[in-house]
């Protein structure tokens, strides 16, 4: 055999091989998929101290209190077509302060079930007029979504000082339940600093 022979058999025996280095690889990647296929990933890292509450527990326009396993007591309610255009109907200037950007537009409302001076609030039903809310001690008044009203003749509430909007919760939607995450207290929020 002539060198220029031996070089094309080379040639060809390094093409095979590599051909079937790729075929192999490729084969053992296709067995590898249905095991990648089987592990769950999850949508996001979940928080700790989370609370789930399944859908088919909330009532549309009806806020629920759910206590967080960090203690605190929350109000969740499920918005739908209905409920979102009857509290996008209420004129801003009912309102002591404008409503936040995005709040009306998810599934949920959930806020803290303490003013901003720790007071609990509880939680009014609809009557005639007033499409439900929270009321506090002290006369304030809130809609659903947690947006402190100013005094009117269209819902119970007393009290003709100027109060802050409730505090919103996160969550996330999770399959058929909602997911909802503690805030930081103030205390904790002071020791991390340190």
């Amino acid at each position: 055999m002539t060198p220029a022979m031996n070089n094309k058999t080379l040639e060809r025996r390094k093409m095979l091989s590599g051909g079937i280095k790729l075929l192999i690889g490729i084969g053992v990647l296709f067995l590898l998929v249905p095991f990648f296929r089987s592990i769950t990933w999850s949508e996001s890292p979940v928080p700790e101290n989370n609370t789930l509450v399944n859908n088919h527990d909330l009532v549309a326009g009806v806020a629920q209190a759910v206590t967080l396993q960090d203690g605190s007591t929350v109000f969740i309610t499920r918005l739908n077509d209905v409920v979102r255009a009857r509290l996008q109907a209420v004129p801003e200037d009912r309102f002591w302060y404008p409503t936040a950007p995005g709040l009306l537009s998810g599934d949920y409302v959930a806020v803290q079930a303490t003013t901003s001076l720790d007071e609990p609030i509880t939680w009014l039903p609809p009557q005639g007029n007033w499409h439900g809310g929270f009321s506090a001690p002290n006369g304030a008044i809130w809609d659903i979504a947690g947006r402190a009203l100013k005094p009117s003749s269209n819902h119970p509430g007393k009290s003709s000082m100027k109060f802050s909007n409730l505090m919103p919760v996160p969550w996330q939607a999770r399959n058929d339940a909602v997911m909802l995450m503690p805030l930081p207290r103030p205390s904790s929020i002071i020791e991390s600093s340190e």
